[in-house]
């Protein structure tokens, strides 16, 4: 099939997915498929201990179908838009592919993967994913993806620092500036707080805890919630860390998570926003530094935890596959509750099932405790395939707190110039 007049937007859509992973799944086979092999498309470079993980799904799957050679292809995730796009114009396409779950909808939009909502009904392990993930590969009340694992963003902070300046992991925002202060006056030459200023995702834990909400869709027209006194006061908290409180310096206005959490490991700040799966980069900068770190959940104004971003990687089936059924059930056993805990625990991100999150052993992890806390309380960006377009092209959010950061434009004026371009841009004909 097909469909290379539809693919303006996908550029876009998989550039952006560079921090994110998926996979495919499709429906009715035909009689002529060659069932001798199934392709599966996972992105990024790939690893031994991913390789030898994938082996072992592999040896699962051919129980059932000793015949079907798994053939798994790492496409790096810069080369992905050409690889989607020449498989989309009638090349070669995979039977499984790998999708950031925040890109998901883009591509169902594009009609490159399958609709498996039957296969999703009939499914028994699916019923206990986290409810969150399963929308968030939903298009128009259509399932075309299924979530692989999951992340949230937490608050890394130097245990040893914190005891120095007597104080404990704070439970709301007045704390968390006291605390940056305390840490910051005790260590001289130190931050409190790595604050990644060009960043989205942390900064929506602080704008959902006041109550507001990024986008919301009023029938057919979809309305941002950045003019709210809520948002604003979300914004002014936000970009007061760095220009009134001076627990940020102004360079973090540029500063992604990586830099933030470089910040943190090399010792420049007592405290970074990051993902439970950046343990391992964390390490790499400081392999002294898990002896004296721990983590809390964001905080939000009132004393309780602020929701976070329900992140991670969906698979999908490639639509064009003439091998649905073979797909379906290879996807099956890579998302069996075993592989996917195996799978999770090796990257630091968590399964998606609910069961699996409470009762794995979390709590009692110094790190995991508080993310595990925050997976119980997650919210989704504007489910809309234009959302790219706002996140990732127009960087709408990263560039209305920078620009209030660099005193370019007042709370005002960047949260009303915000979202009259993220209305334009959902509301697109």
């Amino acid at each position: 099939m097909n469909r290379w007049k539809r693919l303006a937007p996908v550029t876009a859509v998989v550039a952006s997915a560079a921090m994110l992973i998926a996979g495919c799944g499709g429906s009715d086979d035909t009689e002529a498929a060659d069932n001798s092999k199934l392709t599966v498309w996972m992105m990024g470079e790939g690893s031994e201990a991913q390789t030898a993980f994938l082996d072992g799904v592999e040896a699962e799957f051919k129980k059932k179908h000793p015949e079907t050679d798994v053939v798994v292809q790492y496409i790096p995730w810069l080369e992905a838009p050409k690889k989607f796009q020449a498989a989309l114009a009638g090349g070669e396409g995979p039977d499984i592919t790998e999708l950031g779950n925040t890109e998901t909808q883009g591509w169902a939009a594009q009609e490159a993967l399958a609709d498996i909502s039957g296969r999703m009904d009939g499914w028994a392990d699916g019923k206990d994913i986290l409810p969150d993930l399963v929308r968030n590969a939903q298009l128009d009340g259509k399932q075309y993806g299924v979530p692989w694992y999951a992340g949230v963003r937490a608050i890394y902070y130097r245990t040893d620092w914190f005891a120095e300046a007597g104080v404990k992991p704070p439970t709301n925002w007045d704390e968390l500036v006291a605390a940056a202060k305390a840490v910051q006056a005790k260590k001289p030459g130190t931050y409190g707080l790595a604050l990644p200023g060009n960043s989205e995702l942390p900064f929506y834990s602080f704008l959902w805890s006041t109550g507001a909400e990024i986008a919301t869709k009023e029938g057919d027209t979809w309305k941002s919630g950045y003019n709210t006194p809520q948002a604003q006061q979300a914004v002014k908290f936000w970009t007061d860390l760095v220009t009134v409180h001076k627990v940020a310096p102004p360079a973090a206005a540029g500063w992604n998570e990586i830099d933030a959490r470089t910040q943190f490991a090399t010792g420049k700040a007592a405290m970074a926003f990051a993902g439970s799966w950046q343990q391992g980069a964390i390490k790499k900068d400081n392999p002294e530094i898990e002896k004296v770190w721990g983590t809390f959940p964001i905080p939000g104004p009132d004393g309780k935890p602020a929701p976070a971003f329900a992140g991670g990687s969906d698979l999908a089936l490639w639509q064009d596959s003439e091998r649905k059924d073979l797909a379906w059930d290879y996807l099956t056993v890579l998302l069996n509750k075993k592989n996917a805990k195996t799978f999770a625990d090796s990257l630091g991100f968590f399964p998606v099932y609910s069961d699996l999150v409470q009762g794995g052993g979390y709590a009692d992890d110094k790190v995991m405790a508080a993310f595990a806390t925050t997976l119980q309380n997650t919210k989704l960006t504007p489910l809309t395939p234009k959302w790219v377009e706002v996140s990732r092209t127009k960087t709408t959010t990263q560039a209305m707190n920078s620009s209030v950061i660099k005193g370019q434009k007042t709370v005002e004026q960047a949260t009303a110039d915000a979202a009259a371009e993220m209305e334009s841009i959902l509301n697109a004909k």
